[in-house]
């Protein structure tokens, strides 16, 4: 029996194997969807440098050879060349990742095809880094510039982190005194059991429970970078913030790790980013930021289909990709682009096919539009409305004047600048989620944060086609020192 079974998995052998063609030997080479450049992206946004390699600093290449499959996966994966045991491993696990290939073709047929493909590892040095401490000690001038020289820095800040690099206890802030250091501040470190939703986790389901680290201050200004973990301890989100706590990179994974969206934001423009679940990149829009801190309609620049076919080239075409309801549903839409702009019909479709919106476009001035939500028709003469101050921005601009102090600290050290708050509005105007944005001092904060908390219940909800919905609101505030000592607000 035992002779028959051997004789049995011999003779069915050859059925199981598949012949891995070199590249010269087919006639349409493996290649990824979307082209070079979008595989490039792919691994750039997910590639993370070991953090032992980033901090003593890596410029080098693992080369990696796999074996593309008929059904656009590569597996097979190994090193051929590395540049150590850390990078090596996280470049394999990158590029398996990525399963948006298009296969070769031999005779018509699709066939499995050796690749041979290089992974970039660069990262400078960082000098600040204290072994001894598991912490970043980072050195400022007066203006809370970096200083690279230590010895004329007014300003110490101390980062504790964790074997990946991520914050794991207080922040810590000192101020040069005479010749020795003295506790300025320090953002509180915390791990938050919080609930976690997310179309690329969860989209059809509850929340989950999870956990977020952060380093903030009473303001809510964040002093480190922001992850989300699930209680298996993979990341679902991550959020860098710069020296002055204004978010500057955001990212939402799916359990695979996989970076889904990518936002990388600047003071007048965010470029938003996402792809699907086996890598392929879906979409590229730009939204411009208004003087208001509030994002405009966005730009819709590139969008590709689900085997890489590009249907919107620099703002021109015709845009099919996915987004979301309110509600948390996947949402198709389509509709032609003219200068990254809507025009003609647009279509929206939930996941079931059921019909979600239909909306008229002329060259991006919207027309009309009906939405049906839970079953009931409603029309709707814009497709977004923000939230508004009751009044109108008159009226909040006599609010901030009337009830806003300079702080005593920054009209005595002559200190001026620029507090970006966030808020929630929610659907029945109030206000929740109260965040310092970026980070002046001397009390701006502070006294900005008590006066946007004094307008609660003084907003009119944000709507979307048609429906009352929760919507972030960011609020510039300048403090200005004058003759008089003016406090402007645009």
């Amino acid at each position: 029996m035992k002779k028959l079974l051997t004789l049995l998995l011999f003779l069915s052998a050859p059925g199981f194997a598949q012949k891995v063609y070199l590249p010269h030997e087919v006639e349409k080479q493996a290649e990824p969807g979307g082209g070079l450049v979008a595989l490039n992206q792919f691994i750039n946004s997910n590639l993370e440098i070991p953090f032992k390699s980033s901090v003593e600093g890596v410029n080098g290449r693992v080369y990696l050879k796999g074996v593309v499959q008929p059904d656009g996966s590569m597996n097979q994966i190994e090193v051929t060349r590395g540049i150590d045991t850390l990078c090596n491993a996280e470049a394999v696990r990158v590029l398996a990742l990525y399963r948006g290939w298009r296969p070769a073709m031999v005779a018509g047929e699709r066939v499995s095809q050796a690749v041979f493909f290089p992974v970039t590892f660069k990262a400078n040095a960082k000098p600040g880094y204290n072994a001894a401490r598991h912490a970043f000690v980072d050195y400022f001038d007066k203006q809370f510039n970096p200083a690279a020289d230590s010895t004329i820095a007014e300003y110490r800040r101390t980062l504790p982190v964790d074997d990946r690099g991520f914050v794991s206890g207080n922040v810590a802030y000192d101020e040069l005194k005479g010749k020795k250091w003295k506790k300025l501040g320090e953002a509180k470190f915390a791990k938050t059991q919080i609930r976690y939703k997310s179309r690329f986790v969860n989209p059809n389901a509850d929340s989950i429970p999870a956990y977020r680290i952060s380093a903030r201050d009473y303001n809510e200004g964040s002093h480190a970078a922001e992850v989300t973990f699930n209680s298996d301890g993979r990341k679902l989100s991550y959020t860098d913030y710069g020296v002055n706590g204004k978010a500057s990179l955001i990212k939402d994974y799916d359990l695979n790790g996989m970076v889904r969206r990518q936002q990388l934001l600047t003071d007048s423009l965010v470029t938003d980013v996402y792809w699907d679940p086996n890598g392929q990149i879906r979409a590229h829009r730009d939204f411009p930021i208004n003087k208001m801190g509030v994002k405009d309609n966005p730009y819709l620049m590139n969008a590709w289909g689900p085997d890489g076919t590009q249907y919107v080239k620099n703002g021109d075409g015709y845009w099919r990709a996915v987004g979301e309801t309110p509600h948390g549903k996947w949402l198709f839409e389509q509709g032609k682009v003219v200068d990254g702009i809507k025009d003609g019909k647009w279509i929206g479709k939930l996941a079931d096919s059921t019909q979600y919106y239909e909306e008229i476009y002329d060259l991006g001035q919207f027309k009309s539009g009906v939405a049906w939500v839970n079953g009931e028709k409603t029309e709707y003469a814009k497709p977004q409305i923000q939230p508004e101050f009751k009044g109108g921005i008159k009226e909040f601009y006599k609010f901030l004047a009337s009830n806003i102090r300079y702080p005593p600290t920054a009209a005595k050290n002559g200190v001026t600048g620029r507090v970006m708050l966030s808020f929630v509005v929610c659907e029945d105007g109030s206000m929740c989620d109260y965040k310092v944005e970026n980070r002046v001092g001397y009390g701006l904060d502070e006294e900005a944060l008590r006066v946007v908390k004094l307008m609660n219940g003084k907003w009119e909800p944000g709507e979307l086609r048609g429906e009352k919905v929760k919507v972030k609101y960011n609020v510039p505030i300048n403090f200005q020192m004058e003759t008089q000592r003016i406090v402007q607000y645009r």
